[in-house]
């Protein structure tokens, strides 16, 4: 009896003594398993942090590289069929990744900016003496937009209704004031919005801020926003980069309508056969073969002093795009603003 007693004691010592065995093979097993797991996670988060770092380097590389480039192209006149406006795609070496490095006309835009001079306040709505050239060409684009459901429907429909939105565009630019005329809004409409806020006072800094402008809607907004760039005041679209659109723009200083799109698309067609304009004055031949109507709203340059550079570089998985402002100068190029994004 106390030999059996003896000998199941002894199985159950052994049995408990194998379960604790395995459970500590468990345990470490799971442990190594986690530290496996937590090294590769570091190693994968290491080597994305490199690569990003890397990414990034090849951005301001980008800059540097265009900036170069530009510097050998004649300042005196631009248009798309130059070198800087093809995409370069580069092969990094030992099949590390790629980069595109790809370079835009800032000037081919409308400049926000060069429509906020105070308006004629002796002079009514509709009189076209009221604003400023680069204002009667605001006008007219905003009545050249298509919406989005018929190309044939314009979004703003008549000259008044645009220049309610141009009032307002120069209302929240100037000091705060009385509103320049009945589309106006200064910071009393603002601030009497569900959400209140107050107007800038100051020139843009960015093309979103249009969309807290009194009158423009989304699908306005929407419209503009490719159409649009935001430089100093005194920059002009260049005639040999502007998309056919923008055409629109021009016409007599008597009349705030856009041109017709049949107009507008003979106007583009009528390029000297060098392939651009050498200077603003040429555009005056086209203009007066075209419309045959007299002088023309035409604020308009045929030399461009901003660039758009869009670098993309792509290593492993990471992927980084950098956008930046470069402004010609005498003689060297300059970054003046810079965005990044993934």
């Amino acid at each position: 009896m106390c030999v059996c007693s003896k000998s199941l004691k002894n199985n159950r010592e052994r049995g408990a003594v194998l379960i604790m065995v395995l459970l500590i093979v468990a345990l470490v097993a799971g442990l190594s398993i986690k530290f496996a797991g937590d090294y590769q996670l570091g190693m994968a988060r290491a080597e994305a942090r490199w690569h990003g770092a890397q990414a990034r380097a090849y951005l301001f590389s980008g800059e540097g590289a265009a900036i170069k480039f530009l510097a050998t192209d004649d300042a005196n006149v631009d248009y798309r069929e130059e070198l800087w406006g093809q995409p370069v795609p580069i092969e990094l070496p030992d099949s590390m990744g790629n980069i595109l490095i790809a370079i835009e006309d800032a000037n081919s835009s409308f400049n926000l900016n060069s429509i906020l001079d105070p308006l004629d306040p002796e002079k009514g709505m509709l009189e076209p003496l009221r604003y400023k050239p680069a204002q009667r060409m605001f006008i007219r684009l905003l009545q050249a937009l298509p919406s989005e459901q018929d190309p044939n429907v314009p979004l703003v429909k008549s000259p008044d209704e645009a220049a309610a939105i141009l009032e307002a565009v120069v209302d929240w630019a100037d000091p705060p004031d009385s509103p320049s005329g009945a589309g106006g809004a200064e910071n009393d409409y603002y601030l009497s919005q569900p959400d209140p806020y107050q107007a800038a006072n100051t020139p843009f800094r960015s093309i979103e801020e249009l969309q807290m402008v009194r009158g423009v809607t989304p699908a306005i907004m929407k419209a503009l926003r490719p159409l649009l760039c935001v430089l100093e005041p005194g920059e002009r679209m260049n005639i040999n980069t502007i998309p056919e659109i923008l055409y629109r723009t021009i016409n007599v200083s008597t009349d705030l309508t856009p041109l017709n799109q049949s107009q507008a698309s003979a106007l583009k067609a009528e390029v000297p056969s060098s392939g651009y304009y050498s200077s603003p004055s040429d555009f005056d031949v086209s203009w007066n073969k075209i419309s045959g109507a007299g002088a023309a709203d035409k604020e308009l340059a045929t030399k461009t002093r901003y660039f758009w550079l869009t670098t993309v570089v792509q290593i492993g998985d990471q992927r980084r795009v950098g956008r930046s402002l470069l402004q010609r100068g005498n003689p060297l190029f300059k970054v003046v603003r810079r965005e990044e994004s993934n």
